[in-house]
């Protein structure tokens, strides 16, 4: 065989590309590059001639330097393993080496740069895509036959026919099955490509598609498109759109002079912006989203309670007539940017801006979370950058909004982002402030900070220091323009005060999981295991002993996923096992072991944040936790002093009020947004090109909602792709209305304790009934005490209608009048209050002392209303509610 010809591009005439490795060594070599091989870039839009408009006036906004803002954000609770052992990367995810493979931006018939769509991502881009030479892939669409089913882009107008004669699946449905089958397993694209050829194969032709690049055609939505935005990646200077940058291959940052190479994307820094109203005109088509739009109008609601974000003042004051959001068509979103690792063993991260719609029920709320942008690289972004593309969407969707079909009717929806759900490191970014670890670094209010130890804290002093106001800010703003220093901790304008109706101060929130669970709460047990000289030190081994073994004897039920860890293994734990720890386990681990002044403190902390979670929050309620709070931040630093009075303690004073404004802490939290990366770091392979993969994927998956839709889909095809994006396996259950059993059942005759709840119950007592173990009944797991396979989980306990608590002994099932009865044989607590908080406060607790009834009640299942927790720790036995049903590990 003869050997192999390198360095070929150096050949006379050649017309292969130039290594990208190679072409940086020599443009580092050479001397700062002329005007006739490089194009300047002359603005940005931070340049002088950009104007902002705001209540206070108009000012311009500077160039922005690197150290102007200092972020870096902690790893979130979602992380990701990999095995490959990452050196460096590239901004798009490319692993950098000296290889010569290259990725080409596509260019329109002009040369310049053309804007991508979600499509083209996975012909060009994806790190597992086939050699130039294979036809499956690079294959032109105007040259496939003209006979190809799936040669057109888009749907297919005979989606509908049978894949073949004497078959009764179609097209559509054979095409939703793999794809069902292909987002549950996370394949890669090229086991999604063998598998195509593997269904053609059986079929012995070509009934669909024959490579990832056509299947992904099909599913492509003509509207979704990504831009890449550039910008300097040694000043972050930004350098603008594919338009900006047209029919140039290298441009000079005008700050640094560095040369930047556009036209591959193994060498260019940049971040995607995605179109949302594309993603909302998909969701709104949705018959299942449609039919849930008036639940805000349809829930239970009372003038004196705040049950979710309707209730806020905010929304309110959109909400009154001539108010943008009285028109029922009109909607509004939460928004969020956070980082999250994409490999263990390097400082690479996505941050995503990610967005919900609050108008929807809570449960679809959360499950319907969508992408605007996706920053990549080892440094977290430049706000004022990442953020512009972002706002001049927001714009356009409350001044133009959203056109959807409903029942064949055209509905345009105005849409406004109110409130954003960030921690405290994006936060001062976003609204470009000093951090918290400066002075007057809280967003919220005016307190200065002390310096304490050389480190600034947020002591309890004698002076009230005055809330934010947004006119007030943007006016600081203004005077750090002119004065070029930072003003009461602003050092500039923000691009959100650009955003239409968005308050730049308490469109913020003081995210409770960030601040509480990830912040407080693991900052007091830190102190109590460590400080070792300390009257509140419970690190030894003997306590130690004492707590593990109490942790052990804990049997949450399945609405808790994460079962207990160690408390030795704090610094591990995720912000739900934070959660669990603050509201159910902590007083009861605690009580006994750490004196009695210090768990009274920490019970402050329980019941406010408890009560501030709730389904239904009365104002008194929140005031009542508003007082608590502030009771717990002052005696907080009584007793562990002031080099403990961090951040996160003091924005537990603005808690209370981003209730009041924006709804119980359930409705304006970071989970939702946390869960929705990890899912987004699921959607790539390999450590090339992961920002593009995950925009690919995420868009493509987007668009199956809408495809199941405009086919006829079986039943059986359904039930199928149910099944597979559903984790739960029962084989075997039965439906009553509210209620479905999980098991067939056991035929037993009815025993003389039975017979007694029945007659009790003014019911005749049947001969025989049929006993389960297992039931879900208002989307709730419960089970019977004789349930035995799950050994650490009880899921027996719940709640009455009328408020009594106890434990399942029996689900059964018998014949009545009206068919077949569920009920449930329940047998009844008696409780009594534990943990007296201080003086002054008087409500009842959510955690309280039980002891077992002395019989049995045959209850109907509908009166169970919640389920409950319940946890043994040495001879007492505690019961703990629930604050909400909405909140899910």
């Amino acid at each position: 065989m003869p050997k192999r010809k390198y360095k070929l591009y150096l050949e006379p005439n050649s017309t292969i590309k130039l290594p990208s490795a190679r072409w940086k060594r020599e443009t580092l070599d050479t001397s700062p590059l002329s005007s006739e091989s490089c194009d300047q870039v002359t603005s940005g839009p931070y340049s002088a001639d950009y104007e902002t408009t705001s209540s206070s006036g108009h000012f311009d906004f500077p160039e922005y330097p690197d150290d102007t803002i200092n972020l870096t954000l902690p790893y979130t609770e979602c992380g990701r393993e990999d095995a490959a052992d990452i050196e460096t990367m590239s901004p798009c995810g490319c692993l950098e080496s000296d290889s010569d493979e290259t990725f080409n931006l596509p260019t329109t018939s002009s040369g310049g740069l053309s804007v991508l769509q979600s499509s083209d991502v996975s012909q060009e881009f994806e790190c597992d895509s086939a050699p130039e030479s294979d036809p499956q892939v690079d294959s032109n669409i105007e040259d496939l036959p003209e006979d190809d089913p799936f040669g057109q882009i888009g749907f297919d107008t005979d989606m509908d026919s049978a894949l073949i004669s004497g078959v009764t699946t179609t097209r559509a449905e054979a095409l939703l099955m793999v794809m069902s089958h292909a987002a549950r397993h996370n394949i890669t694209g090229t086991q999604l490509d063998d598998l195509l050829k593997l269904i053609n194969a059986l079929f012995g032709k070509e009934v669909l598609p024959r490579s990832k690049y056509l299947f992904n055609k099909v599913f492509k939505n003509s509207s979704d498109i990504v831009e890449f935005h550039f910008y300097c990646k040694t000043c972050k200077l930004y350098i603008g759109k594919q338009e900006d940058v047209k029919e140039k291959n290298i441009v000079q940052c005008t700050i640094c002079s560095a040369p930047i190479e556009i036209s591959t994307l193994n060498s260019a820094s940049f971040f995607i912006s995605i179109p949302i109203a594309p993603q909302i005109q998909t969701l709104m088509e949705n018959p299942q989203i449609q039919n849930s739009m008036n639940y805000r109008y349809q829930r239970q609601q009372n003038e004196h309670v705040i049950s979710d974000i309707y209730d806020g003042e905010m929304y309110q004051n959109l909400s009154k007539p001539g108010g943008i959001l009285s028109d029922p068509a009109n909607l509004s979103f939460n928004f969020n940017s956070d980082g999250s690792p994409v490999y263990k063993s390097s400082k690479f991260s996505i941050w995503p801006v990610q967005l919900h719609l609050n108008e929807l029920p809570p449960k679809l709320r959360f499950q319907n979370v969508m992408l605007a942008g996706l920053w990549f690289g080892a440094q977290e972004p430049v706000m004022p950058i990442f953020l512009k593309p972002f706002v001049d969407q927001a714009k356009t969707l409350a001044s133009n909004g959203v056109s959807w079909r409903k029942c064949g009717a055209l509905v345009n929806s105005k849409i406004v982002g109110l409130c954003c759900c960030v921690d405290s490191k994006a936060r001062p970014a976003m609204q470009n402030t000093t951090q918290f670890n400066g002075y007057f670094g809280c967003g919220f209010c005016l307190h200065p900070g002390t310096l304490v130890e050389k480190q600034v804290k947020y002591t309890v002093t004698a002076t009230e220091y005055p809330e934010r106001e947004a006119n007030k800010m943007i006016a600081d703003m203004e005077q750090a323009v002119e004065q070029h220093r930072s003003v009461r901790g602003v050092k500039g304008p923000s691009p959100l005060i650009n955003m239409p109706y968005f308050d730049i101060v308490w469109g913020f929130v003081p995210d409770y999981m960030h601040a509480v669970l990830l912040g407080v709460i693991r900052q007091l047990t830190e102190l109590l295991l460590n400080g070792s000289d300390q009257p509140y030190y419970i690190g030894s081994p003997n306590t130690m002993r004492v707590l593990e073994n109490r942790i052990k004897e804990i049997k949450p039920p399945h609405l808790i996923t994460r079962l207990p860890r160690p408390i030795a293994e704090f610094k591990h734990w995720k912000a739900s096992e934070w959660r669990a720890w603050l509201l159910f386990y902590s007083l009861p681990v605690l009580n006994g072991v750490l004196q009695s002044r210090y768990v009274k403190h920490l019970s402050l902390l329980v019941f406010a944040v408890f009560l501030l979670l709730k389904e239904n929050v009365t104002f008194e309620e929140i005031n009542k936790a508003d007082e608590m709070l502030f009771e717990f931040v002052a005696r907080f630093q009584l007793l562990y002093g002031e080099a403990s009075m961090t951040f996160n303690v003091h924005l537990l004073t603005h808690l209370s009020k981003s209730v009041k404004l924006w709804g119980p802490l359930w409705a304006h939290s970071a989970f939702v947004f946390e869960n929705a990366n990890g899912g987004l770091l699921k959607l790539f392979h390999g450590t090339k090109c992961v920002a593009l993969q995950i925009v690919n994927k995420f868009l493509l998956h987007r668009t199956v909602p809408l495809f199941s839709t405009r086919f006829a889909v079986s039943e059986q095809v359904k039930n199928f792709c149910s099944e597979l994006t559903n984790n739960s396996r029962v084989k075997s259950f039965t439906r009553y209305q509210d209620t479905t059993v999980l098991d067939n059942g056991r035929v037993t005759e009815t025993t003389e304790e039975e017979k007694s709840a029945f007659i009790s119950a003014e019911k005749v007592p049947p001969d025989e009934i049929v006993v389960h173990k297992r039931m879900v009944h208002k989307g709730l797991v419960y089970t019977s005490k004789s349930y035995s396979l799950s050994k650490r989980r009880m899921d027996c306990f719940g709640k009455l209608s009328d408020g009594v608590c106890g434990e399942i002994r029996s689900i059964i099932s018998f014949p009545s009048e009206c068919g077949t009865e569920i009920a449930v044989l329940f047998q009844k607590f008696h409780t009594q209050a534990s943990f007296p908080l201080p003086q002054g406060y008087r409500f009842e607790s959510h955690i309280r002392l039980i002891s077992r009834g002395p019989t049995v009640d045959l209850i109907p299942v509908d009166r169970l209303e919640q389920k409950c927790l319940v946890l043994k720790t040495g001879d007492e036995t505690y019961i703990c509610d629930f604050p909400n049903q909405h909140e899910r590990d």
